[in-house]
């Protein structure tokens, strides 16, 4: 446990290399970085050295992430590689620095493994969770996480229940997806949950109690189960920029009798239509200023003879500058008038 506790977050160490040697960095970032017990080889936790540059420099000056840091971000959270565009989500996390390094320590699950948190991002329609399982020994490169009892509660409210299948108060799509790890005692994966409205929250609590690894190349996903000692409860405590969120709520008038659009907002990781209708094929185009923004189309629920759908579109409300100028369409070529 000493040598996981002591283990380098590779983030950090990106961070604390390219402001140390980057030649324009803001005098204050270099002080911090003189001044750190880093450089007096303290075995101070690395993340309080990423924090306080990360004050200091990104958050004051808006020094932009170097390229090798971009793409630690896109290993983590891009999901093209199963068919799904969320660049708008990534260059939130790119441009923003919307995402919170979690700062947690491994969890012991039992006597070989354990398992923490590394980073999360919520809004009103995602919320993405990195889980890192550490094992004494070397696992098998193709086989990947599963947590099939998972509930995640938020602020005392259980917004995602995976054995029970249902979510409760709100509509929730959830998807795996490997995160590429050189060291085979390690295995991280992403969880990623969209939603037709996730709550502000303060605190979120994932609990379970068994976590499996399954082979996914093989034909029969054979698999072996670890199971927890105890319930395993691994809280975080959100961030300001998390819980203060930012956005544009846009009002449309309802006249179809086919669909009914519930909520159409746009936020730092794009923009969103959640909408219900008895015909699974329609679907909207957006257009701002001119140009065509393709969307990724996830089914939330079936209630009764409705399907509820949500489409996300990489625009942000950072880039919607005239309402005016915003423009969706249905698929039957109906214009919606935005209000």
């Amino acid at each position: 446990m000493k040598q996981q506790k002591n283990k380098l977050d590779e983030i950090d160490k990106l961070l604390y290399d390219y402001y140390e040697k980057n030649q324009n960095i803001p005098q204050k970032t270099v002080e911090v970085i003189k001044n750190t017990p880093h450089k007096k080889k303290n075995k101070l936790n690395f993340s309080r050295v990423a924090i306080l540059i990360l004050t200091i420099s990104i958050f004051t000056t808006g020094v932009v992430f170097a390229n090798e840091i971009v793409g630690f971000f896109k290993g983590l959270f891009g999901l093209n590689e199963i068919g799904i565009n969320n660049d708008s989500i990534v260059n939130a996390i790119e441009n923003e620095k919307y995402i919170q390094n979690t700062g947690m320590q491994y969890t012991k699950i039992n006597d070989d493994y354990s398992i923490k948190i590394d980073y999360i991002m919520i809004d009103d329609i995602n919320l993405y969770t990195v889980f890192n399982l550490h094992s004494k020994n070397e696992m098998e490169s193709n086989y990947r996480i599963s947590i099939p009892d998972l509930k995640i509660i938020a602020d005392d409210k259980i917004i995602y229940d995976a054995s029970a299948g249902m979510n409760y108060s709100i509509y929730v799509a959830a998807g795996w997806h490997k995160i590429i790890q050189e060291n085979n005692k390690y295995k991280r994966e992403l969880l990623f949950l969209n939603s037709n409205g996730f709550p502000t929250v303060k605190k979120l609590e994932y609990k379970f109690s068994t976590v499996i690894l399954y082979n996914s190349n093989s034909p029969d996903n054979k698999q072996y189960s670890i199971d927890c000692k105890d319930t395993i409860s691994l809280k975080v405590n959100i961030i300001e920029k998390f819980i203060n969120r930012d956005i544009l709520n846009f009002e449309v008038e309802n006249k179809s009798n086919i669909y009914k659009i519930n909520k159409f907002i746009s936020n730092y990781t794009g923009t969103y239509i959640i909408y219900e209708t008895k015909r699974p094929e329609i679907c909207f185009n957006l257009n701002y200023d001119g140009k065509n923004y393709e969307y990724n189309k996830t089914i939330l629920a079936i209630d009764d003879d409705k399907y509820i759908f949500i489409s996300q579109y990489n625009i942000t409300k950072k880039e919607i500058i005239k309402k005016e100028n915003l423009n969706i369409i249905d698929s039957q070529n109906n214009k919606i008038n935005i209000l």
